[in-house]
């Protein structure tokens, strides 16, 4: 006899967007949040199935926000004349001081 596939072990296409959806709104709000208490958000600080999002997240709040880009080294090694580099995101003092979140 055969037995059916349980339903809970597969999602359907429109529940992964809908995941999806929800993972990039909540990563928005809390990128958003970082970035306007005048922290930096760096891309290694995430895990890497999330940098997509990440990356998507700070496209959407570029268009409301100035945030500046560029690149923080983490470690360097003289030796064999390497370095690791993250990306980083940030807003300009500036910016937070007028907003008054400064």
């Amino acid at each position: 006899m055969k037995t059916l596939p349980n339903r809970t072990a597969f999602e359907s296409a429109p529940d992964k967007a809908n995941s999806t959806t929800s993972q990039l709104t909540d990563l928005l709000e809390s990128i958003k949040a970082k970035l306007l208490a005048g922290r930096e958000v760096r891309l290694i600080d995430f895990t890497p199935e999330q940098r997509p999002l990440v990356v998507g997240a700070i496209a959407q709040l570029r268009d409301e926000l100035p945030i500046r880009t560029g690149w923080q080294t983490i470690r360097e090694s003289h030796l064999s004349e390497t370095r690791l580099r993250a990306r980083r995101y940030s807003i300009p003092g500036e910016f937070l001081r007028e907003m008054g979140h400064d």
